[in-house]
């Protein structure tokens, strides 16, 4: 395991080392967003099934049998708080669902460290329907929503409990902006409550931003900026739409694998934050004078949602154990590795995580590093 002069053994040696004599103590704030996620499997893929059902149709109406289904807490908060936990986290979710929610709530996080005494009930059920679709060796996720049904969460609606827990907390984090109507001024308020009363290291991932776009130089304005903002999580299509807040040109006309590094480069110069990008190939940290890269693993992949929320958990826990860049981004790859690889939603506690890393059969993708990945980086 070893990429242009970075051995990635050594670094896997040192992450098993360090996860073993560790513990995981860290408070987190995750908000706002937590779906019913309906998700039905068909690995014959989006045309076949379309067949079915038009069959069914045009006689008038009857069952598609036989296609498996899981009904899930969904959303990338709530995901991402069910696997801080199951790491040795305390997580702390600030959601807005209605009573059955917050029932649903009750049974999803039985197993879990998870405090539940700042979910709001005076919202709704924001059901999601997932399909994961075969589409080549890959699965794609067509995902059917209702906008109208989720629950806008601002800054108006924390109480001075839930403040308080901000002020305690070691990270807060904000999600899907994209589905919030009230992200930016959700995520603007928090941020700037945090830095001006705590010490909490702040987290954004705004999920995928194109039906926003427009709102995206405003978001880039309020929220993006190192004054309030410690860490952007990002995949590859995020951090080149929201590069071109910054440098309108980025990605465009491109199909490269640089692309999502060089858009991540210049968020990272341009707002002097940390911008951390994963991708299906490879993960990355980057910062104003440093880019630190790792592949991700080869696995089968049997989940199609959910790995960019267990990155975030595996990431945001690597900082707080403070591992040094590359064992953070091994980390992390491994985490969301080992999830998309399980039949079912399983996540890692962290001696899974140790187990994965000794596994001989999982093998890193290859990189080369002296092709043109790497942006260049000013000293």
């Amino acid at each position: 395991m070893k990429t242009s002069g970075v051995n990635y053994e050594e670094i896997c040696a040192s992450v098993i080392k360090r996860i073993g004599r560790s513990e995981l103590r860290m408070d987190v704030v995750t908000m706002p967003d937590f779906f019913i996620d309906h998700s039905l499997t068909y690995k014959r893929g989006a045309n076949h099934l379309a067949q079915r059902i038009s069959s069914v149709a045009k006689k008038g109406g009857g069952e598609v049998p036989d296609i498996p289904q899981r009904l899930e807490a969904g959303g990338n908060a709530a995901i991402c708080t069910m696997a801080l936990a199951r790491l040795g986290a305390v997580v702390h979710p600030i959601m807005k669902t209605d009573h059955l929610g917050r029932l649903l709530l009750d049974h999803f996080y039985k197993d879990f460290r998870v405090d539940l005494s700042h979910i709001k009930t005076y919202g709704n059920l924001a059901p999601t329907v997932i399909l994961e679709l075969g589409h080549g060796k890959k699965l794609a996720n067509v995902m059917v929503g209702d906008s109208a049904a989720v629950s806008d969460l601002n800054f108006d609606d924390f109480i001075p409990a839930d403040l308080d827990l901000m002020l305690k907390a070691n990270y807060v984090c904000v999600f899907n902006w994209m589905y919030n109507r009230k992200g930016t001024e959700l995520a603007e308020g928090v941020f700037r409550y945090c830095k001006q009363n705590s010490k909490a290291r702040t987290f954004f991932d705004p999920a995928d931003p194109w039906p926003r776009r427009a709102e995206l130089p405003d978001l880039a304005t309020r929220v993006i900026r190192s004054d309030l903002l410690d860490f952007l999580g990002v995949n590859e299509n995020e951090a080149i739409l929201i590069a071109r807040t910054f440098h309108k040109k980025i990605g465009k006309g491109r199909r490269n694998m640089a692309s999502p590094l060089e858009a991540s480069k210049i968020i990272a110069e341009s707002t002097n934050i940390k911008v951390f990008l994963h991708t299906a190939r490879y993960s990355a940290s980057i910062a104003r004078d440093q880019c630190a890269i790792v592949p991700t693993f080869k696995v089968t992949v049997r989940r199609g949602t959910g790995a960019g929320d267990s990155w975030n958990a595996g990431i945001l826990a690597a900082e707080s154990l403070g591992l040094g860049e590359e064992e953070k981004l091994l980390f992390a790859n491994t985490v969301a590795a080992r999830y998309i690889s399980q039949q079912d939603r399983e996540y890692a506690f962290m001696g899974d995580i140790a187990n994965f890393l000794k596994d001989p059969r999982h093998t890193l993708n290859i990189l080369d590093l002296r092709s043109g990945l790497l942006p260049r980086i000013k000293g």
